[in-house]
């Protein structure tokens, strides 16, 4: 027989669960902006020194990307699905790879990369159509929270139901 403490644990327990289970739905948001976040910091890092006045958009992304940290971190006491902030910074961060990789085209790579050598052209542009494919995924998974289809609200919705 349960004793009625152990069953309020047990039922803190089953809360704490569906609250970790409702977190970890944006679990790759929080590892991929924190690895934009360290790409870019490491980018804004190396412009400055390089007396380059674009360093402004890495330290504006930089900035994004803390941003959607906090909104992430809010997602533990907040149950909301909305995710404006990113959404935004995904849309951006894709649209900002989108024109690196016209400019690097265009021949305008030393401007933005003045580390980088013309034969790393390629690579760049590998990496910014990754960050463009992976900003444009993050959107779509966010689009599918936001509207509640995501599959691994079903799962939520699974245990919840086998409480």
């Amino acid at each position: 027989m349960v004793s009625p403490k152990s069953s309020k644990q047990l039922d803190g327990g089953k809360k704490l669960s569906l609250t970790s289970m409702y977190f970890n739905r944006y679990l790759v948001f929080r590892y991929l902006t924190a690895i934009f976040f360290f790409t870019n910091l490491y980018w804004v890092v190396i412009l400055a020194g390089s007396n380059k006045f674009t360093w402004i958009i890495p330290a504006g992304l930089l900035l994004g990307s803390g941003a959607v940290m906090v909104e992430q971190v809010s997602k533990y006491w907040k149950r909301q699905n909305d995710l404006p902030i990113t959404r935004w910074y995904y849309l951006i961060q894709a649209s900002i790879n989108l024109l690196l990789i016209v400019s690097v085209t265009l021949g305008q790579r030393s401007a933005f990369y003045p580390f980088l050598t013309d034969q790393s052209n390629g690579l760049l542009i590998g990496f910014l159509l990754v960050g463009i494919i992976i900003s444009a995924l993050l959107e779509y998974r966010g689009y599918l929270i936001e509207h509640n289809r995501d599959r691994y609200l079903t799962h939520i919705k699974k245990f919840a139901a086998s409480l």
